[in-house]
């Protein structure tokens, strides 16, 4: 371990240097998030490859090719090098492909673990749990209260044009594993959104954000004023998420 925080000390000490100098454009800090993703699913390639156990290590090998892949593709980026932009819409169904095929293989149940908690949402009148499926709300007539909303794998599509809204701040805490989640809000509705993905897309009204590590936080102007107001949290790891106002 002390070996290898040295390098990692060292490594860093030299960027900023460099950055310092003026020799290089860019901070180490951009470089983390995907030089991490490439450090460890190397790794993990090159621990299979000591294994030696053959075929039935393929489903492994196939999770860790994607990862560094993902992780090549964000690093070239930041280092000037222009990559074609990624269909987040296809990326997330194809990484559902990919799990299932992997739970087929040899070891694949032992590679996919997925974990899910609930959140903090302040005292959320209604709490939805579900590993794998669809949530649907709207757009009929439908009462908004405080809602907790923990999706694994699948999409959340909450449609609140037509929804009765009583008169305070109501709390919308929405988190995902793999998929998209999908708000939509009637037009003059005050909202606040505070939207994180760990790999895909964020959109939010004309604000938009892809790629890795991605956070969009935004209010309306007369939010804090506002008696009827809606405050979103929607937190993914690897899909989309979308926030509309019809207008």
């Amino acid at each position: 371990m002390s070996y290898t925080t040295a390098i990692i000390l060292i490594a860093f000490g030299v960027g900023f240097l460099l950055h310092n100098l003026g020799v290089i454009a860019f901070t180490p800090w951009i470089l983390l998030w995907p030089g991490v993703l490439i450090w460890f699913g190397l790794r993990q390639l090159v621990a299979i490859s000591r294994k030696r156990r053959g075929a039935q290590d393929s489903s492994e090998i196939a999770l860790w090719l994607v990862v560094v892949t993902l992780g090549v593709y964000l690093l070239l980026p930041e280092l000037g090098i222009t990559v074609p932009s990624i269909p987040w819409r296809l990326v997330w169904p194809l990484l559902l492909i990919l799990m299932g095929v992997m739970l087929l293989l040899p070891g694949g149940k032992k590679i996919i673990k997925v974990q899910f908690g609930p959140g903090k949402s302040p005292q959320p009148t209604e709490y939805k749990k579900a590993f794998i499926g669809e949530f649907v709300r709207g757009p009929g007539s439908w009462v908004l209260e405080d809602l907790r909303l923990h999706q694994a794998i699948g999409t959340v599509n909450l449609d609140l044009t037509n929804a009765i809204i009583p008169d305070r701040e109501v709390f919308l805490d929405i988190s995902g594993y793999v998929g998209e989640a999908s708000i939509y809000l009637p037009p003059g509705l005050p909202f606040k959104a505070e939207c994180s993905i760990g790999l895909g897309e964020i959109t939010v009204l004309d604000q938009n954000e892809s790629g890795g590590n991605r956070y969009i936080h935004t209010q309306s102007t007369d939010y804090d004023q506002a008696t009827k107001k809606v405050h979103i949290r929607a937190h993914w790891k690897i899909g989309e998420v979308t926030i509309r106002q019809i207008r």
